[in-house]
């Protein structure tokens, strides 16, 4: 995968820094999901509660997940899903997601033991999810 300087953080003074806290009050932040209820905040991936219909929970996902961000995304969803038959997942904030990150969200379903519905997935990483057949992951749903 290669990234530019604007796929990254801008730290003040120095380089771009990707995958890394975003530091610079300048450059680009995982979008506002409300402050009062985030459930994980990195500085670069944000997770939040949101409303909606269901009968699982339902979380929203904003900003970037890469290696810096994975095992943080891995711990949070699985404390999330442990006690729930269903998950329903967000992912209209997300701006980057690498293959391990989407691999953690797909083993979320494939342990048979829940079903993950993700709604607002963007195009690139719908496409992506498609080129690696992991679209029609047992237990994942790509909602509309």
């Amino acid at each position: 995968m290669f990234r530019t300087v604007l796929d990254c953080a801008i730290v003040e003074p120095g380089p771009p820094a990707c995958g890394g806290p975003v530091i610079s009050p300048n450059a680009p932040q995982p979008p506002q999901l409300g402050e009062d209820f985030l459930v994980y905040d990195d500085g670069v991936l944000r997770i939040a509660p949101i409303p909606g219909p269901g009968p699982g929970p339902r979380y929203a996902l904003a900003g970037e997940i890469d290696e810096s961000t994975v095992s943080g995304l891995a711990g949070k969803l699985a404390e999330i899903a442990a006690s729930f038959d269903e998950v329903h997942l967000d992912l209209g904030g997300l701006i980057f997601a690498d293959l391990a990150g989407l691999r953690v969200i797909v083993r979320l379903a494939a342990d048979g033991q829940r079903r993950v519905v993700l709604y607002r997935l963007p195009p690139h990483l719908r496409a992506i999810l498609g080129i690696v057949g992991w679209d029609t992951a047992p237990g994942l749903e790509l909602a509309s």
